[in-house]
């Protein structure tokens, strides 16, 4: 598989994924490095001082962060006094609408916000955090190709709407909202507007002056920049009042005290410099890559839905970001099969949990589709040789899972493994080697055969045999789930050939998770597995298949 190369040039380590996760984060761009390193050398100048100093040295470094104001303001053609520094999007996004509630809401005039149910978890759960204070807030659910209609907006304002706060470009599917179209109309009935632009700096040309939003989240990481720094627009004329929510030494205009981190800041001026030279260029790369991704996967693959606007509309999506659902796998067999790739299923910040992306599900997505759905995001480094290469991985996956599930009747049956990767997803080395193993095996016609499910995890295993006078001589078996949902049906017909049918009762769910080291949280898959040896031992009693001579004949063939 191709190597990503490193940030500086150098060869990658011998186990280096190739990485399309640029919308959770991006490298370092090494004059941004450069930058920040210089801001924490003794010996060049007091650029590490602290900004707030009236002596010398704080001067100096005022400087330095003055500078970098400057260069995030050009990014978005602010004016610098219109930037604040935060810690990052999140505390610019908290800081916007906790702050603009806060400020301009009155005991005579209850407070009304309009947001999207597909936003940012950290405007999700600010929002919530205000619901619970009272504060009334009408959710929009954004149409099939995920973007909002500004006739949705301006149709869910209330007399008593203080804010408006909708993302520029969706972190998930990359739908990009009409801003440029809201901001004036919001602008003459006298709401605010917040515009979460994370993934849209550097991607979208945007130009405030044109574009009248009030307030504007920037972070620095999307943009090869320094984790730890972002920024909040605060729009000065007409001025955009907030209240702060972190009191201290009133720094930053008073509305976001705290020492100022110069390293942090001077790669992040740097960071927007460059997105700035570059974001037409860029843009134009990463949106042919992105489609020559898709048609790779496309392609070959039926049943796959792109989640997301028509890229054939006008400004309708961002370049850098590919979302796919696939049909007939489940979501986590289907990322355990691509260990060489990093690519997420959803927004970094939500992927602790085992839910189905919320962005999809608000978009009809149902929950199998949802979470069998792959993220891909592009960015400055990525390659078309490396598009290509997790592309033909990405097929030969779903083929592969495909024509394991007892779900999916047309697959064809690729090859086996002929080698097992390194598992850097924590499964037990049994489970994992099984796992990479399974591999789908025909049987005879008279084969008997069972099949199983457990709702709650939406598993499925079917398991098959053929006896001869009371002993297994062919095992087979399908399984749709996760990684031991797979080894555990894999592991079972490799355990049931040439047993006799008696001893098969001792494959218990307790025999099971011992000899596959399962943990406690797939007991499920364990007890899966029992129930379908059960149910197998049931199939061949009532067709007298348990003991010695000639076998009935079947009926029709083994379904799976």
């Amino acid at each position: 598989m191709a190597q990503h190369a490193a940030a500086d040039g150098t060869a990658p380590s011998a186990h280096t994924p190739i990485y399309l996760d640029y919308a959770a984060t991006t490298p370092v761009d090494p004059a941004v490095l450069q930058a920040m390193l210089h801001c924490l050398e003794t010996d060049a100048g007091a650029t590490w001082a602290n900004a707030a100093s009236a002596h010398a040295a704080g001067l100096q470094a005022r400087a330095v962060v003055e500078h970098a104001r400057e260069q995030v303001a050009a990014l978005i053609h602010a004016t610098p006094g219109e930037i604040v520094f935060t810690s990052g999007a999140t505390e610019s996004n908290n800081l916007a609408i906790k702050g603009a509630v806060e400020f301009n809401r009155t005991a005579d005039r209850p407070a009304h916000l309009v947001t999207s149910r597909t936003e940012h978890r950290c405007v999700l759960d600010t929002c919530r955090w205000l619901e619970t204070r009272g504060v009334r807030v009408t959710w929009l659910v954004p149409g099939p190709d995920g973007r909002v209609d500004p006739a949705q907006v301006l149709a869910a304002l209330r007399p008593e709407t203080l804010l408006v706060s909708l993302m520029w470009v969706n972190n998930e599917t990359g739908a990009v909202n009409d801003i440029a179209a809201l901001a004036p109309e919001l602008r003459a009935r006298g709401v605010m507007l917040h515009v979460d632009a994370v993934q849209a700096a550097g991607k979208l040309a945007i130009d405030v002056q044109q574009v009248p939003v009030d307030l504007l989240s920037l972070s620095a990481h999307k943009i090869y920049g320094p984790k730890g720094i972002g920024a909040l627009f605060v729009r000065r004329r007409p001025r955009a009042r907030l209240a702060p929510q972190m009191h201290g030494g009133g720094h930053e205009q008073g509305m976001r005290s705290g020492t100022l981190a110069n390293h942090q800041i001077a790669g992040f001026g740097v960071a927007c410099e460059l997105a700035a030279q570059r974001q037409s260029v860029d843009a134009r790369r990463m949106a042919g890559l992105r489609e020559r991704l898709w048609v790779s996967i496309s392609g070959p693959l039926p049943q796959v839905l792109r989640n997301g606007p028509d890229p054939a509309l006008p400004g309708a999506c961002a370049p850098h970001v590919l979302n796919v659902s696939f049909a007939g796998v489940d979501g986590e067999a289907l990322r355990s099969s691509l260990p060489e790739i990093a690519v997420s299923s959803g927004s970094a910040c939500s992927s602790a949990t085992a839910e189905p992306s919320y962005v999809l599900r608000a978009l009809g997505r149902d929950d199998i589709l949802a979470d069998a759905s792959l993220r891909f995001s592009l960015g400055r480094m990525t390659m078309a040789t490396e598009v290509d290469a997790v592309a033909a991985a990405v097929v030969a996956a779903v083929q592969r899972l495909r024509a394991l599930s007892p779900l999916w009747t047309d697959a064809v049956p690729p090859a086996a493994a002929t080698a097992v990767p390194n598992d850097p997803f924590d499964y037990s080395p049994v489970v994992w080697e099984n796992f990479w193993r399974a591999a789908p095996a025909p049987l005879a016609q008279d084969a008997a055969t069972v099949q199983v499910q457990t709702p709650a995890s939406r598993a499925v295993l079917a398991l098959g045999v053929r006896c001869v006078d009371g002993t297994v001589v062919e095992a087979g078996f399908r399984a749709f789930g996760d990684p031991t949902t797979i080894a555990v049906g894999a592991w079972l017909a490799r355990q049931c050939r040439g047993q006799r049918v008696d001893t098969l009762a001792g494959l218990t769910a307790v025999a099971i998770r011992a000899a596959l080291g399962i943990g406690e949280d797939r007991l499920h898959c364990s007890l899966l597995g029992e129930d379908a040896v059960r149910a197998l031992l049931r199939r061949l009693a009532e067709d007298g298949r348990t003991g010695h001579g000639p076998q009935p004949a079947a009926a029709a063939p083994p379904q799976w």
